[in-house]
C-alpha cells in the first residue's frame, strides 16, 4: 500500500473520529489498546481491513507519536475519552524505536567505509593492490544551502507579516523600495 493511500485512509479516520486520530504529527495522542478492532467495527467494511492496519502502523510509527508514549499517559479511544494509560514497557519500547530511527553518528558512519575496505583488503591478499590517487577534499554545500534556506524563509515571513498588516498587496513592499 502507498504512501498516499495510507494518508488517504489516515484522513478519512481524523475526519471521522477528530477526537482521536490527528493528521498532523503533533497533535497525535497515544491510541487505546485494541483500537484497530473498534476501527473495523465502526466502518463495517467500508475500508479494507488490511488497509486500516497499514494506516494504523505508519500512524503509531512517526516519532512525533512514540515521543508521546510517557508512562501513565492517557490512551484515547475514537472518541478521544481516556481508555487506559501507557505502561512503562510500552515507554521503554517506544524509546528503544526512537534510538534507533536516530541517524547514525558522525564517527560511526566514517568508519564504516573503513570497515569494507579491510574487509575487501583481507578478501584479496594474494591480488596486488591498485595504485589509489589521494582522496580529494570535499566541500560540504550545507551552508550554502542553509543560508538560501535562511533567506527564502525570512522571505516567506515577510510576506506572510504583509498579508496579516495589510489589505493592499504591495503597500509595505512600495514602503520597503523607497
Amino acid at each position: 500500500m502507498g504512501r498516499n493511500a495510507i494518508v488517504a485512509v489516515i484522513s478519512l479516520l481524523a475526519e471521522k473520529w477528530p477526537c482521536c486520530f490527528s493528521i498532523p504529527e503533533s497533535r497525535r495522542r497515544p491510541l487505546k489498546l485494541g483500537i484497530r478492532e473498534d476501527v473495523l467495527a465502526s466502518l463495517d467494511g467500508a475500508i479494507p481491513a488490511g488497509k486500516v492496519s497499514a494506516a494504523l502502523r505508519w500512524y503509531v510509527s512517526s516519532p512525533e507519536y512514540q515521543r508521546r508514549l510517557v508512562h501513565r499517559a492517557w490512551r484515547v479511544d475514537l472518541n478521544g475519552r481516556p481508555a487506559g494509560s501507557v505502561s512503562e514497557e510500552d515507554e521503554a519500547h517506544a524509546r528503544t524505536l526512537l534510538f534507533a530511527m536516530q541517524p547514525k553518528p558522525l564517527e560511526r558512519a566514517r568508519a564504516e567505509p573503513q570497515r569494507v575496505e579491510q574487509t575487501l583488503q583481507t578478501e584479496h591478499r594474494n591480488v596486488p593492490s591498485a595504485p589509489r590517487l589521494p582522496a580529494k577534499p570535499t566541500t560540504s554545500a550545507e551552508p550554502a544551502k542553509s543560508h538560501a534556506i535562511t533567506e527564502v524563509r525570512a522571505k516567506q515571513m515577510a510576506d506572510q507579516a504583509e498579508r496579516r498588516l495589510t489589505k493592499k498587496p504591495g503597500q509595505i513592499r512600495a514602503w520597503r523600495a523607497s
